[in-house]
């Protein structure tokens, strides 16, 4: 959860929400599935499961956090649309990294480019160079 963390901290300072509108197209897609975020860096796999009216809940190792989301687009064509998450409650074990650091009232916003629907990247910079991390869809 903490490079999730830090790639909010990162976007907050390079894009004013004044900017950005909601994507309801990208929401429905997140929504009809449950989500496995894949890093390269562990075998661990962070579970997302995306509600219709709003409500996330991510779980990874032993770590389970609730929060809020939107899914954003920016007015600039140029730029990647955008999954902003607010953390409600977090449990407080460790996450697929080892931290277990309280997550609940903080937030981020990820890029989202689309390979297609069975993986979307999230990455750090709104125009898709760096894109560490991706989802794929899962069995529930």
């Amino acid at each position: 959860m903490r490079f999730l963390t830090t790639l909010g901290l990162m976007f907050m300072s390079s894009v004013s929400f004044a900017e950005l509108i909601e994507s309801p197209s990208l929401s429905s897609l997140l929504s009809s599935n449950h989500w496995g975020l894949i890093r390269s860096d562990t075998t661990c796999i962070e579970h997302y499961k995306f509600s219709d009216d709003g409500a996330v809940e991510i779980k990874g190792n032993q770590e389970v956090i609730t929060g809020r989301y939107s899914v954003l687009t920016s007015e600039k064509s140029f730029e990647l649309p955008a999954v902003a998450i607010q953390f409600e409650t977090d449990n407080q074990k460790a996450d697929c990294t080892g931290s277990a650091q309280n997550q609940a009232g903080m937030s981020t916003v990820n890029f989202l480019k689309k390979q297609s629907n069975e993986k979307i990247y999230f990455c750090v910079d709104s125009l898709g160079k760096n894109c560490p991390v991706y989802i794929r869809p899962e069995n529930p």
